[in-house]
């Protein structure tokens, strides 16, 4: 059997994206290997998780019980391989690699980004990590990243996509109105997602003639809100940027039902993170919307037209250059029908981990 181990907070709504992606990785796995659990650390407890039943939970109120409860879990259920979602590496994190070598247990890291460093400017966590992960290659062959990168820490490294259940995200229908442009971003509103870039460029867009209304729906919450709220107040666009908070299903949908063009992260520079594969930037291909991306998006060829590549620095994105890139994509009637062919064809989870699939046999 295939354990799928996170170091998640999901009951935390700021891991909902990510756990869509690890549940959309957990069902391609299923279909490969038949049935596969996934944990995940909440609320001082250890969850081992088949689909959304819970199979187990144990108090774990460090990493290190945490850890040791996952080797027990190992043991416990017959754990032939394992697909880790990289947190940092520890001195339990080791202990927790060394007892799958020992155990031969197969066992593949994915890193969901690439560099890091900045993500943790500093403090312990940083200076922990910097030490220990030198040694992960003592005990593990392959690690998946989604950068370009084919060796990290001295060990192979395989480079997937961010792919996407295609059956989760409906296409929009939204019919566009004339003279009027609406931009959605759905993010978890963390500093790498750089959308004062877009504030900055409604600011100067306003402060002159304008002949189409751009407004812009941001969807989520998270620690650049205040941020982001703060600039539209100074600016006096509140009433072109809506603040829609967390949506899922049906609200979700009419969101983008509600929505001409996508915009994908803005502010990868911040990370050093110049190429990858944001999360989001699949779902708004599956939902059969045009995006603007500041991050070289691996998925998506230099050719691809439904795709606005704007430079990944601190500058005012250029609302005229998205409203001229949408009236190009748009003058195709069935733009969004390409679109979604485009995540159908390359983008689906089973056809990614494929790959690793086979590794792991």
């Amino acid at each position: 059997m295939l354990l799928y181990v996170t170091y998640c907070d999901f009951g935390n709504i700021g891991f909902w994206g990510i756990k869509k992606k690890v549940l959309a990785q957990v069902n391609a796995f299923r279909k490969m290997f038949g049935r596969v659990y996934y944990t995940y650390f909440a609320w001082q407890m250890a969850y081992l998780m088949d689909g959304e039943q819970i199979i187990e939970k144990r108090a774990a109120v460090t990493r290190k019980e945490y850890n040791q409860i996952l080797c027990l879990w190992a043991e416990k259920y017959g754990i032939g391989k394992t697909y880790i979602r990289y947190p940092f590496a520890d001195k339990w994190f080791l202990e927790i690699l060394a007892f799958q070598k020992m155990r031969r247990i197969k066992t593949v890291v994915e890193i969901p980004t690439y560099p890091y460093d900045k993500e943790y400017p500093y403090g312990r966590i940083k200076v922990e990590d910097a030490y220990y992960r030198e040694k992960i290659k003592e005990y593990v062959d392959l690690m998946v990243t989604y950068s370009a990168d084919r060796e990290i820490w001295g060990i192979k490294c395989v480079s997937l996509f961010n792919g996407i259940d295609i059956g989760e995200n409906k296409i929009a229908v939204k019919r566009r109105q004339e003279k009027e442009l609406v931009m959605i971003a759905v993010s978890s509103m963390a500093f790498w997602n750089g959308y004062e870039r877009l504030i900055e460029g409604m600011r100067i867009y306003y402060s002159r003639t304008v002949s189409v209304p751009v407004r812009l729906k941001l969807v989520g919450k998270g620690p650049e809100e205040n941020y982001y709220r703060m600039l539209s107040e100074k600016y006096k666009l509140m009433k072109y940027i809506e603040f829609c908070g967390e949506l899922k299903g049906e609200e979700l949908d009419e969101a983008y039902d509600q929505s001409d063009i996508a915009i994908s992260s803005l502010g990868a520079y911040k990370k050093g993170v110049y190429a990858g594969c944001p999360l989001k930037g699949g779902e708004y291909c599956a939902r059969g919307l045009p995006m603007v991306s500041g991050v070289n998006d691996i998925r998506f060829s230099d050719n691809a037209a439904f795709v606005l590549k704007v430079p990944n620095n601190a500058e005012p994105i250029d609302i005229y250059g998205i409203i001229s890139f949408y009236e190009k994509v748009s003058s195709d009637s069935d733009f969004k029908e390409q679109i979604r062919q485009y995540a159908e064809k390359y983008l689906s989870w089973e056809s990614i981990m494929q790959p690793i699939a086979e590794y792991l046999k």
